[in-house]
């Protein structure tokens, strides 16, 4: 009987004191997950973390490519009506002949004209300028690329038909015997900005290969490329990569804030003069390239602009095989460190 009514006893303490435990339980974790809880800040753009299919003029990736394209012409000017030869410091030449540009209705000019020409030679100034060395998802290795753009009273002129104009330049590193023209295509309407997601690099008519130019003797000796081009605006002494192995996709992953609203991603690749551009996934929130070889060792490059500020971030693949999903996490840069960065590949 004791034992009995001690039991009942422990068994009415026991249901009186649980609801008091249990709130006092439950008001303590209340107070823990509000602590712990994400709060999103006002108006900040590290919370957006929505991918769309048709990207704002507005979007930060359009402000990012203003600010690393930098725009670094040379400019000269020309006689419309002159054979001519125009030096652009000791590395690069221009030769044009007299009356071979006109209007786009066809139409003769005189006097002088100005021209414009941007030089593209290293990995980084493909990034730069967002021409990434591809002809329809192919991947191409380079010998240089460059904008040449003339014109008169602010309007721009082409090269008339049957005409050609000479770029020479010394290259970067020992010239290749299989180098061909490739000019490049560009979006309709051509965007204002630099950035033109539409851009392709494709095979002039003309196949055959670059000559090599010889510049000095001796020590002094350089070497380059003699390409006759029939157009202005982009062109390029390139060749398709043909490897012996199959190809595949490659993924580039970043965190959620990472969206192709504000980032952008390329392939660096180690063992040639070859930039290729990750387009964004939306499906799998991610960003992608075709045909890439198995066994290429690269460096994929995450280049973002989040508000106002900018985030690099680098993965060394040291070869693409089994894995093609390659996760990394940028960081916080300035400007002028992100340049610093791709001036140096």
């Amino acid at each position: 009987m004791y034992l009995k009514n001690n039991n009942g006893m422990n068994m009415k303490r026991f249901a009186y004191i649980l609801p008091i435990a249990l709130l006092l339980l439950l008001g303590s974790c209340a107070k823990e997950g509000l602590n712990n809880d994400f709060k999103p800040y006002n108006n900040n753009e590290l919370n957006d973390t929505a991918w769309v299919k048709s990207i704002s003029n507005t979007a930060n990736i359009f402000s990012l490519a203003d600010s690393l394209f930098q725009k670094s012409y040379f400019t000269d000017s020309i006689d419309l009506t002159k054979d001519q030869t125009i030096e652009f410091g000791d590395s690069l030449e221009l030769e044009i002949k007299g009356n071979s540009l006109t209007t786009g209705t066809g139409l003769f000019l005189d006097g002088k004209a100005k021209i414009e020409l941007l030089k593209i030679l290293k990995k980084g100034d493909f990034i730069k300028t967002f021409r990434p060395n591809s002809s329809n998802g192919l991947p191409l290795e380079t010998g240089g690329a460059f904008f040449i753009r003339i014109s008169k009273n602010g309007t721009e002129l082409v090269l008339a038909p049957g005409s050609s104009m000479k770029i020479k330049w010394t290259d970067l590193e020992a010239p290749k015997t299989y180098m061909q023209v490739y000019n490049g295509k560009e979006g309709f309407p051509i965007p204002n900005g630099p950035l033109d997601s539409a851009h392709n690099w494709l095979p002039d008519n003309d196949t055959s290969k670059l000559k090599i130019w010889v510049k000095g003797s001796g020590n002094g000796e350089r070497r380059g490329y003699i390409l006759e081009t029939k157009k202005l605006r982009w062109v390029s002494a390139q060749h398709a990569l043909l490897p012996n192995t199959k190809l595949t996709n490659i993924y580039g992953i970043l965190p959620p804030n990472y969206t192709n609203k504000n980032t952008m991603v390329f392939a660096v690749f180690a063992n040639s003069r070859t930039v290729l551009s990750l387009k964004s996934d939306l499906s799998s929130r991610s960003f992608k390239t075709s045909d890439v070889p198995l066994g290429t060792k690269m460096t994929l490059v995450s280049i973002s602009k989040i508000g106002k500020d900018f985030y690099l971030g680098t993965k060394l693949v040291n070869d693409v095989g089994n894995i093609v999903n390659f996760s990394f996490n940028p960081e916080k840069k300035k400007l002028a460190q992100i340049l610093e960065y791709l001036n140096s590949l």
